[in-house]
């Protein structure tokens, strides 16, 4: 998968959105559980929809803490994808990012989700989770937070 630079607004074709996958110390990554009334997925990662001329990063900071009250600092984009699961039937253009939570133990969560998860790769793998996301960007995540975590230190 090729990583790409993701600072810049998308096509106004599309409606544009941008998602964390936001570790905390433990290695661990936020689930954020759907509502059963807007539910696609049993899990979501957290953010969302950029509004009107809204950089991706701007954008995925202020969802982030409006679903979860958290604070994050961005590690890494990892790549763009098309969707067309937007509930207005537009096609989106998300971007993703890899995040690390600044203090995790403080989620609080917006009327959007129902409860809360931090899970590893190998729960994910084996409890074969329903996100938004596909299994090969979440193992690319997995793959450049490692990389990450090796270049911080």
């Amino acid at each position: 998968m090729q990583q790409t630079e993701a600072n810049h607004n998308p096509s106004s074709r599309y409606l544009g959105g941008a998602f964390a996958f936001l570790f905390d110390d433990k290695g661990r990554f936020l689930l954020l559980g759907e509502r059963p009334d807007t539910r696609k997925y049993m899990w979501d990662l957290p953010g969302g929809t950029l509004t009107d001329e809204e950089p991706p990063v701007e954008a995925l900071h202020r969802e982030v803490f409006e679903e979860t009250g958290l604070r994050l600092r961005l590690l890494s984009p990892l790549c763009w994808l098309k969707w067309d699961r937007h509930r207005s039937g537009a096609p989106i253009l998300v971007a993703f990012y890899v995040a690390h939570v600044v203090a995790p133990d403080d989620v609080r969560l917006s009327e959007e989700h129902t409860e809360y998860r931090w899970v590893t790769m190998e729960e994910f793998e084996y409890e074969r989770l329903a996100v938004s996301a596909e299994e090969e960007i979440v193992r690319e995540c997995f793959a450049l937070y490692r990389q990450c975590q090796c270049t911080d230190r």
